[in-house]
């Protein structure tokens, strides 16, 4: 008897711990995802944050007004600025709009040989922002800037109305990963938001300036969530978990791809880069206002992100905004979903 009595309290107690654990399973799956900033830092010295990446314990960030490439720390300390290119006259420190190149974004590519660099894009929007940067990644630091004629690449994807609709081209996102090198394009008025993907094999002799420019392995549309009202178009990329992309994205009131406006938020979320039966347009798997830790929306407009620690179903990313003033702020946020 007194063995059988056992044999039962330890099966209770195998069937307590098997309940608590599922209830408690169920309630963090039913949680909401939030994106909330944990910290902000003023980029001094840095004028119209547009892009950041990540690459071992350094952050490399540019500005769309800039000639610098900037180096930060693991503390977010500028410790270097790197030329990209020679600059006329400078006001404040800033290139004036109607020539400056619009460098929108920069992730970490590897070339041939196993080379990695950083490449960066300007957005295409007007001649002067065709251009684009490859900087090697060595040992004792960055390499020359290499300078890409972003051209022909991008004068295909004008005259490619699945990409541009009848707005304007205006590259705001980059990201790559082994295989494949990605582009977002932003929504304005009679346009849409598009990921333009290529194979890094069709790419690559084209960056190197060997080849004539690729035709995109994959262009897809998404629709996003309204904020504030206000529709909303990506804004920054870069590679997550499982084949995802972590995005941002961000809402404003401007007529085209060259004038600012005013700035309602921003958003993160993830997309599946390669969905064989995906709708036209997509939608997100998750995507989610950007609070602060009060709760109130974030009013900057994010420009670009990256990953500091991921887990299964919650992240770490350091993000750079810009409200069009000059004025540069980075963000850490909590992404969780």
């Amino acid at each position: 008897m007194k063995i059988l009595v056992r044999f039962l309290l330890y099966c209770t107690n195998i069937a307590m711990t098997f309940s608590s654990t599922g209830c408690q399973s169920d309630a963090d799956s039913s949680a909401k995802p939030t994106a909330i900033i944990r910290k902000k830092v003023v980029l001094e010295g840095i004028p119209s944050a547009s892009g950041i990446e990540r690459v071992g314990d350094l952050y490399y960030v540019i500005g769309d007004d800039s000639p610098y490439l900037f180096t930060l720390d693991k503390n977010f300390k500028l410790v270097k600025q790197t030329p990209l290119f020679e600059a006329g006259s400078l006001v404040e420190g800033r290139i004036p709009k109607p020539v400056k190149p619009d460098l929108e974004a920069i992730t970490q590519v590897t070339l041939e040989g196993g080379q990695p660099c950083l490449f960066i894009v300007g957005s295409g929007a007007t001649q002067p922002r065709n251009t684009g940067f490859l900087l090697p990644i060595t040992r004792d630091g960055l390499g020359q800037p290499i300078t890409v004629n972003l051209t022909p690449l991008y004068n295909h994807l004008r005259a490619d109305k699945s990409v541009t609709g009848t707005a304007a081209l205006n590259i705001e996102g980059l990201a790559a990963d082994e295989e494949y090198l990605y582009l977002l394009q932003r929504y304005a008025p009679g346009g849409q938001n598009v990921l333009i993907t290529y194979t890094m094999e069709s790419i690559t002799p084209y960056l190197l300036g060997r080849e004539a420019a690729p035709k995109p392995s994959g262009i897809q549309t998404w629709a996003l969530p309204d904020l504030a009202q206000i529709k909303t178009g990506f804004s920054g990329m870069t590679s997550a978990l499982g084949g995802r992309m972590l995005f941002t994205a961000s809402a404003e009131e401007t007529p085209n791809a060259v004038l600012d406006g005013e700035i309602y938020g921003s958003m993160v979320g993830l997309l599946q880069a390669h969905s064989d039966d995906a709708p036209q347009p997509a939608k997100p798997e998750v995507v989610v206002p950007i609070t602060e830790q009060g709760g109130s929306p974030y009013k900057s407009k994010i420009e670009s992100i990256c990953i500091s620690g991921q887990d299964r179903s919650d992240l770490t990313a350091v993000a750079v905004a810009d409200n069009d003033n000059g004025f540069s702020e980075l963000v850490v946020l909590k992404f969780t979903w």
